[in-house]
C-alpha cells in the first residue's frame, strides 16, 4: 500500500469506449487507448481507511485480454467521465477529462476520485493527467 499513497502512474488503460457513446467516433473506428498521471491523493489512498472490508490483493485481479486493467463509460452520463478498474483500487477510480479522446501528442488535465467502501469516509481525489497511447498489447 505504501506505493499507492506516493504519486502513482498508471499508463495505457484500454477505455474500450464502444462507438455508440460517442458522437463523434463512428462504428469502425478502434478504441481509445490512453495512459494515466495522477498526483498525490487527499486524503492519502488507504484501502481499509476507505471502508473497504476486503483484502486488496493485486495478483487475484482479472485483467482484459491485452493484460491492460478494465476501464469502462457504460453507465456513465457525462460524456468526459471514465470509471478506471485498476489492479491497485479495484473498487474504481472516477476520472473526468475534458475529453476521453485527447489529439496524439495532447496531454489533458482532469479530476479523478477514488470510490470509497463506506459512504462516511470522504473520497480521495487528486488532479490527473491523459494521453492517447497505442492500443497494442502491452508486455507482461
Amino acid at each position: 500500500m505504501s506505493s499507492i499513497r506516493r504519486r502513482m502512474v498508471l499508463a495505457s488503460f484500454l477505455t474500450a469506449l464502444a462507438p455508440s457513446l460517442l458522437g463523434a467516433q463512428q462504428r469502425d473506428e478502434p478504441p481509445v487507448c490512453l495512459g494515466f498521471a495522477f498526483g498525490n491523493w487527499t486524503p492519502a489512498l488507504d484501502w481499509r481507511a476507505a471502508g473497504h472490508q476486503t483484502a486488496l490483493d493485486p495478483s487475484v485481479h482479472q485483467r482484459a485480454d491485452d493484460g491492460r486493467d478494465w476501464a469502462t463509460t457504460q453507465a456513465v452520463q457525462d460524456e468526459h467521465t471514465i470509471v478506471l478498474l485498476p489492479s491497485w483500487w479495484p473498487a474504481g477510480v472516477s476520472v473526468t477529462l475534458p475529453t476521453r479522446a485527447p489529439a496524439p501528442g495532447d496531454t489533458v488535465v482532469g479530476r479523478a476520485f477514488a470510490y470509497v467502501g463506506d459512504g462516511r469516509r470522504k473520497a480521495p481525489t487528486t488532479q490527473v493527467r491523459a494521453w492517447s497511447v497505442p492500443c497494442a498489447a502491452r508486455a507482461h
